[in-house]
């Protein structure tokens, strides 16, 4: 028996089980093609709140730049200026995140809400 060739099976499952779980639980959201549900109604207000404390290291989060961040990391008006960006999409990139992302334990209501902030500094016009 090859033990690398099951190790890689192995990731290979857990990686999507773990998609399947994002997956899921981002549906869980109430997002319908970037609109919300009234399932669940996410709050700009609160998420603007809650990035301000937990993304304000590392992500510009208001609509006009102040203080310094890495140039490798986007603003949020970049984030919800992306061609095609949803609201789903946003939470994503929260419920799994990306290096140098820390993961960041907030409840489906909270990623909704800062979902809800990004999206609401989208412009008219974007693509």
């Amino acid at each position: 028996m090859n033990l690398s060739k099951n190790s890689s099976k192995a990731c290979a499952a857990r990686r999507g089980g773990l998609t399947l779980l994002a997956g899921l639980m981002i549906a869980g959201l109430g997002f319908s093609g970037g609109t919300v549900q009234a399932q669940i109604h996410p709050d700009a207000k609160t998420g603007h709140k809650i990035a301000s404390k937990l993304c304000t290291g590392c992500h510009i989060v208001d609509s006009q730049a102040g203080g310094t961040v890495s140039a490798d990391v986007p603003s949020f008006v970049e984030i919800a200026n992306l061609p095609n960006q949803t609201a789903e999409a946003i939470a994503g990139r929260i419920v799994i995140p990306h290096p140098p992302m820390p993961k960041i334990q907030l409840t489906r209501e909270e990623i909704g809400d800062v979902a809800a902030y990004i999206m609401s500094l989208r412009k008219a016009d974007a693509p």
